[in-house]
């Protein structure tokens, strides 16, 4: 017969499993309501379990439970987006496409007298109704599995419907829903104020399929948060929000398909001048935040960057979170720099590298040649000079330009250098392989 857990509200039954809990549902609780106690047969729920035989009443187990009140897992569930409003916005939408399947079967099977008779049903059944009828069955604590035939055919439809849910198994007790937290919800709405909310799953540790000490909750949870990140935009971090602007630019422009896939922060609203110590400050912040979004973090490739992101090696920082830089390019091997001993072509990755020197020969090139890169300062640690290429105000309006062009000419934009932001994209695209 297997092994189940129950989910009980008010000492209802709302939510039955087999083996293992569901995730969506252990959100309503933290590894802080877990129990662990013994207890007599006889002490189990009445309404799962029945009253037990006399030899049995007093026999011990160890029962393992999640337990809160219904009072809390409301608020819980209120923060989670589960209100009243949305769980009967809910009910509406999802019954809509009942009716429709229900209508598409019907035409279909027109000898089956029960697609008709259900669609009715469905057709004049609505939320409150509804409501007013699972108030019903957890006060008068109706389960089917202790209900004789004679029992069921004295229900009323409505109760019926509720009861014998294994009619409709896409929804448990009949409730539309995309999401058993809405029923749940309901569910603690409708009982007495700090009733009882018990996720019990003593069956299943002693099957073995938990144990004892086991943090389920936990775990459960840990399970969405890793699908979340499959799902949810990628969030880039830079160091200013000129990256910013320009990155978003070039994403739409080069790789739309995947431009809503990406968020952008900008870093302007930290209030923040910006640069690789801001950037540093602000992923030990997500990271001790606990966001679940994949978030990569890409510095300029300047020694300023590698010198802040020092302070990175200490932490542990969760899988959701890459670092990285932007890349080496060829270009930048041997370009000009401006420093105490004139104008000498250095390789500058590493040293000088900010965004601007990854917009395209066409962009960094004027009458005299590449604007060049300026020697700023030594960063000891590293035993490298940090850079700065200059004017690039110029650069920024001739980006502007460019992309001006592209954005109408096919021709311009097979012409045009986009070599530098391709390579950037590169490493933001694989940033978690």
């Amino acid at each position: 017969m297997g092994s189940y857990t129950e989910l009980s509200i008010a000492g209802y039954p709302v939510l039955l499993t087999k083996s293992t809990v569901v995730p969506e549902a252990m959100t309503i609780f933290r590894e802080s309501d877990k129990c662990i106690f013994d207890r007599k047969l006889s002490e189990r729920n009445p309404v799962i379990w029945g009253e037990p035989k006399e030899p049995d009443r007093e026999t011990h187990e160890r029962a393992v439970v999640y337990q809160s009140d219904t009072t809390k897992v409301i608020d819980r569930l209120n923060i989670m987006g589960f209100t009243i409003r949305r769980i009967k916005e809910d009910f509406k939408a999802i019954r809509a496409q009942k009716l429709e399947e229900l209508q598409h079967g019907a035409e279909e099977n027109q000898e089956l007298d029960w697609f008709v008779d259900e669609w009715k049903f469905v057709k004049k059944l609505t939320f409150d109704e509804y409501a007013e009828g699972l108030r019903k069955v957890m006060d008068d604590k109706l389960v089917f599995w202790f209900l004789e035939k004679e029992d069921e055919n004295q229900l009323d439809p409505l109760t019926k419907y509720i009861v014998l849910d294994d009619e409709h198994e896409d929804f448990e007790l009949g409730f539309f829903a995309s999401d058993i937290r809405s029923l749940l919800r309901l569910a603690c709405e409708l009982a007495a104020p700090n009733s009882e909310v018990v996720q019990d799953i003593t069956e299943v540790v002693h099957a073995g399929y938990y144990v004892e000490d086991e943090p389920v909750c936990r775990k459960s949870i840990e399970s969405l948060t890793e699908r979340h990140t499959e799902n949810s935009l990628r969030i880039i971090l830079t160091e200013g929000s000129t990256d910013v602007e320009i990155l978003r630019e070039g994403l739409a422009l080069l790789y739309p398909h995947l431009a809503e896939y990406y968020s952008f922060l900008d870093i302007a609203s930290f209030r923040s001048q910006g640069g690789a110590g801001s950037l540093v400050a602000i992923v030990k912040a997500f990271a001790a935040a606990g966001i679940t979004n994949r978030i990569i973090a890409i510095f300029d490739n300047d020694a300023a960057a590698f010198d802040a992101r020092r302070s990175l090696t200490a932490i542990k920082l969760p899988s959701n979170i890459s670092i990285c830089n932007y890349p080496n390019l060829d270009l930048l091997k041997s370009y000009p720099t401006i420093g105490p001993g004139g104008r000498v072509e250095l390789d500058v990755n590493g040293r000088a590298a900010s965004i601007e020197l990854y917009l395209g020969e066409d962009v960094l090139t004027n009458g005299d040649g590449k604007f060049p890169v300026q020697w700023k300062g030594f960063v000891e640690k590293l035993n490298k000079y940090q850079g700065e290429v200059m004017h690039k105000e110029t650069i920024h309006e001739a980006l502007q330009k460019k992309l001006k062009r592209c954005r109408t000419s096919q021709s311009e934009m097979i012409a045009a250098d986009w070599q530098g932001l391709r390579a950037i994209f590169d490493v933001i695209f694989h940033a978690f392989d």
